[in-house]
């Protein structure tokens, strides 16, 4: 509901505010009533005016001092009609323009004249709210993009250092894993070399260099699975989890649980989405949540899939995370919303955390 501009009245003479209230009946505003200068005052406090129709001579404060006070105590200048019963002199037009003043009317009062001019002033006052509301829109706008512009350097900068982080865990997975087990088999191709003539003995050395060679094939299969999950594409988003899961069981020793429904349709471009999610909800348990115990749900629910990772760990105050991790956040919502859906972030009772992603499927082709 709109809220009404305040007219503010003053005359010292009941009937005078009587008959003002009478004329003005009708005009889309809020009326302040004052028999006194002082009354006035404490009427209007914390108020803002669109007009101020004020009796000249009024006992105490009379209307020119109380125009000036108005303005003095407001933070933008306030229009004055002033009322009087005789047109004023040079010397009274001028303080009451000093004081505010940008009309004069002469008692008695002409219904129409008066009308005439106060929707003037209420339509100019309706034009400054309009700028002032316009202003403060822009001015929310842009404070909008420098947070956007703020947020997507931050992700930026996130995404180089996960980048960094893919690439020193690979390096890692090569040489702790690949490289260990190369060097083995050198050392072992070096041996049959030196003992070719022992054949029984080099069955048994290439039989293990056999077995070396096949857990060398399954390291780099897991490590070309990690980086792009060809199950994706070839068996589905419930085939992926279901692998990526044992995976984790095997890595972290986490009890990790599942119940996983088969979506309606497939769809690679969310499938993918939801796994990234998923890799990124278990890396942040396994760094941060000190859980023993995670749930891992997919779900449909009519037109929709959810997907929920609840933990049992410590939990953290979302309204306060570290720059790294709330890009992490930042990361899964912005692969939420590229597929049409929402996520939320909470604390589990009685202790963890929840994540819950809402995906359409009617979207999903």
């Amino acid at each position: 509901m709109k809220n009404l501009p305040n007219i503010l009245i003053v005359d010292d003479i009941p009937s005078n505010l009587t008959y003002l209230k009478i004329i003005m009946k009708g005009v889309d505003a809020n009326m302040i009533e004052a028999d006194s200068g002082d009354d006035a005052l404490a009427k209007i406090k914390g108020k803002e005016l669109a007009l101020a129709i004020l009796d000249v001579q009024m006992p105490g404060m009379n209307g020119y001092e109380l125009a000036a006070e108005i303005n003095r105590s407001h933070p933008s200048q306030v229009p004055i009609i002033f009322l009087t019963a005789a047109f004023p002199d040079n010397t009274q037009i001028e303080t009451g323009y000093k004081s505010g003043a940008v009309d004069y009317i002469i008692k008695p009062l002409n219904r129409k004249i008066l009308i005439s001019k106060i929707h003037i002033f209420l339509q100019l006052f309706s034009q400054k709210q309009e700028i002032i509301e316009s202003r403060e829109e822009l001015l929310r706008s842009e404070l909008e993009i420098l947070k956007g512009k703020k947020e997507l350097e931050l992700l930026n900068h996130h995404l180089i250092n996960v980048r960094e982080e893919e690439r020193a865990w690979i390096s890692l997975m090569i040489h702790d894993e690949l490289g260990q087990a190369m060097t083995a088999m050198k050392m072992d191709l070096n041996w049959v070399k030196e003992n070719s003539g022992n054949r029984e003995v080099q069955a048994s050395r290439i039989g293990r260099m056999i077995e070396t060679t096949n857990q060398v094939i399954k390291k780099v299969q897991s490590i070309s699975a990690e980086l792009h999950p060809k199950l994706l594409q070839d068996l589905g988003l419930t085939a992926a989890i279901d692998w990526y899961i044992k995976e984790q069981r095997e890595r972290t020793g986490l009890e990790i649980k599942l119940q996983l429904d088969e979506p309606l349709q497939e769809d690679f471009n969310t499938n993918l989405a939801l796994f990234r999610i998923l890799q990124e909800a278990i890396t942040n348990v396994v760094r941060h949540a000190k859980a023993s115990v995670v749930q891992v749900y997919l779900k449909n629910l009519d037109d929709w899939l959810e997907m929920i990772v609840e933990d049992n760990g410590t939990g953290f105050d979302f309204n306060n995370v570290e720059t790294n991790k709330s890009m992490g956040l930042f990361g899964m919502r912005e692969r939420a919303r590229y597929c049409g859906g929402t996520i939320l972030f909470s604390n589990a009772a009685p202790k963890g955390t929840r994540l819950s992603i809402m995906i359409p499927q009617w979207n999903l082709k």
